[in-house]
């Protein structure tokens, strides 16, 4: 399996002698990624022991083993907490290390909350049985977010629906602004749009209009959203994969995700054309960075691109109405496990390496109203991408 020789690959470079992932009843989704697909039903703790060398270790409660008999690896089962140390144990000692490093879902000071995915207690559990235990923050971005030429291709087909999508709800808007169109129907048109060019989402969009644009994360709801006017600034937030194919092993299909903003009615005013060349500069700073690293052969960790794009905004007076990272890691969800550009909320120390994807969205969000502008880039063998249109001016909609 892929992802198993991938972590075998990153932990022999790094020093790793296994790759330890533990799951109980689906707290943990990445266990799911690193075996290669889901089991329902599963009802007990399962541990899953990559070696650096050697076969993977699969170990499952009696009850549960049966439904893992189409895993690759040995398989072994336990009846009570005591034969599930046991086997801890055993399989532990079976690595070349006395004392082996173990990577695991753990985030040294809950510094990435993404990667933290398993308890204290069971840190402790593992450290007592001798090894010494590190984040596998690093190795599940190697193993299991990269992207294959397939998985490239489907993002390519989202990103450029979502483009399509969000310029033809501007102008729907516009069409239909006499008719007290409302966000929450604006957000419905948007989805039956990606419904229909074979689009598949798990919630969103966003449709802000006026100050709700200024919430970075607002969902129009029905009987509290705000009427879109003739005259005003409208913030669109769309994200979505190609639906997936029925039948067949299909890779996972990866998401696009793209922020757009547009300006009803009259020209803009000096305060939202201001607002919205400093989030651009700040945008294109933050890639043009990452691109000089990569083609410097330095591939910089995730933090230093959010900062490269706060320090644009912070200079132009807004540091305080820039609430959130810069991006996220882009995959089959939206928001997935690999770096986030981000020194805000965390501190990210992982590094945008080829194959991954990420967005970058910086904004900034005034009483009154807000600009986001969300593109989304693939780390390809030929240096950062930005794999749809960016928004380089405000769209403007004629009412």
């Amino acid at each position: 399996m892929k992802s198993f020789e991938d972590a075998r690959a990153f932990m022999t470079q790094n020093g790793i002698d296994g790759w330890l992932t533990r799951d109980y009843r689906y707290t943990n989704s990445v266990f799911w990624q690193a075996f290669g697909r889901h089991v329902d039903n599963v009802t007990r703790p399962v541990w899953l022991l990559i070696p650096a060398n050697g076969e993977p270790l699969l170990l499952a409660h009696d009850v549960d083993t049966g439904r893992f008999e189409e895993f690759g690896g040995v398989i072994e089962g336990f009846s009570s907490r005591d034969s599930m140390v046991d086997q801890l144990r055993n399989m532990l000692g079976s690595l070349s290390d006395a004392q082996p490093t173990l990577a695991m879902e753990y985030s040294e000071l809950y510094q990435l909350p993404r990667v933290g995915r398993v308890d204290a207690g069971t840190i402790e559990l593992i450290r007592s049985l001798g090894a010494n235990i590190v984040s596998s923050g690093d190795v599940i971005q190697y193993a299991t977010e990269r992207w294959s030429e397939g998985q490239l291709e489907s993002h390519r087909f989202a990103v450029d629906a979502l483009t399509r999508i969000v310029k033809e709800a501007f102008k729907f808007a516009g069409e239909n602004v006499r008719w007290a169109l409302t966000e929450h129907d604006l957000a419905e048109h948007i989805r039956g749009r990606l419904d229909r060019l074979g689009l598949e989402y798990d919630d969103g969009p966003v449709v802000a209009f006026n100050e709700h644009s200024s919430d970075p994360h607002y969902e129009p709801v029905p009987g509290e959203s705000a009427v879109i006017r003739r005259d005003g600034w409208l913030l669109i937030d769309l994200w979505a994969r190609k639906r997936q194919e029925t039948g067949g092993d299909t890779e996972p299909m990866i998401s696009g995700d793209i922020t757009w903003v547009a300006k009803l009615g009259g020209p803009p005013t000096d305060k939202q054309q201001q607002v919205f060349d400093v989030v651009r500069n700040a945008r294109d700073a933050a890639f043009e960075f990452i691109e000089a690293e990569v083609f410097a052969g330095n591939n910089p960790e995730g933090w230093k691109a959010d900062r490269v794009a706060r320090d644009v905004i912070a200079k132009a007076g807004f540091d305080d109405y820039f609430v959130h990272r810069l991006g996220h890691s882009l995959g089959n969800e939206v928001h997935s496990n690999g770096v986030n550009l981000d020194d805000w909320e965390t501190h990210d120390t992982r590094k945008l390496i080829e194959g991954i994807g990420v967005t970058i969205e910086p904004g900034i969000y005034l009483p009154e109203f807000g600009v986001r502008l969300e593109m989304d880039v693939f780390m390809g063998p030929d240096g950062p991408e930005i794999t749809g249109e960016r928004q380089d001016e405000i769209f403007r909609v004629e009412t």
